[in-house]
């Protein structure tokens, strides 16, 4: 990829959120099967890292970046150019699409920040059952850890980082009024409805031609947080699989730590 310091966005920016474990990358998939967007991808942690610089000199703005900005809004002006030239050569080097779809859960911490910088953007925010998502985060702790036993601190933990990826959505939402969407992974895994999905992104599905790439090959680099549904159909056979998992004890703490995000 090649600096070109282009900010106009001549496409549409869409980007998949959403906490760990919701199924994020299967709709990212999906959404990349229309002729209209970018082949599937890895996950555009580069691209969210670049809001890391923003957030450390947003919060030591008074004391160390001022001098060189002046004032607050002409820092955000600033970062947001820059935001949208990486964007820009991103787009390059995927080959132009009409829609460029990335993906990263990570990026769902701060979605409110690139709202903001980068007005264009769009959000496909995947959300799930909590204690399915916690189980998942379990199982791939066991994974890395084998001789490691889960605690409710760890518990407590994932329930948090669930959370805090939809946190902005509740405390700002006119900030994503028009440019969010929100699916739920049940509903999708067991209908295999798509339409709001298509709607939203103005693209047609293609299940025929999901997790094909000549950009990712989903058979390579595999590691504890490749699930079982990686390179699979969308299917529903890993809903409720949180019961196979988690204690009753251990579900409690979930929905005492995740029940009033999800009601709100």
């Amino acid at each position: 990829m090649r600096f070109h310091g282009k900010t106009d966005l001549p496409f549409e920016p869409y980007f998949v959120v959403g906490a760990q474990r919701t199924g994020t990358t299967v709709l990212h998939a999906l959404i990349c099967t229309d002729d209209a967007t970018n082949d599937f991808i890895a996950e555009s942690n580069y691209y969210t890292e670049l809001l890391t610089p923003f957030l450390s000199g947003w919060a030591q703005f008074e004391s160390k970046t001022k001098e060189f900005f002046v004032d607050r809004q002409r820092y955000i002006d600033y970062h947001g150019h820059l935001m949208r030239a990486v964007l820009h050569d991103i787009w390059v080097q995927l080959g132009q699409p009409k829609k460029l779809v990335l993906k990263d859960p990570i990026l769902s911490l701060h979605m409110h920040i690139l709202a903001q910088l980068v007005p264009e953007t769009k959000f496909v925010i995947s959300i799930r059952d909590p204690r399915d998502v916690v189980a998942s985060r379990v199982v791939v702790h066991r994974k890395a850890k084998p001789d490691v036993q889960v605690s409710d601190h760890d518990i407590a933990r994932f329930c948090n980082d669930f959370n805090s990826s939809y946190m902005a959505l509740t405390k700002m939402p006119g900030t994503f009024a028009g440019r969010a969407l929100l699916v739920p992974y049940e509903g999708l895994a067991r209908t295999g409805d798509l339409s709001s999905v298509e709607e939203f992104v103005g693209v047609t599905c293609r299940k025929d031609k999901v997790w094909q790439s000549e950009l990712t090959d989903i058979n390579t680099g595999k590691s504890e947080w490749q699930t079982e549904q990686y390179g699979k159909p969308l299917n529903a056979d890993s809903i409720g699989n949180y019961s196979k998992t988690l204690t009753g004890p251990q579900v409690e703490l979930v929905l005492r730590h995740c029940g009033f995000l999800m009601q709100a």
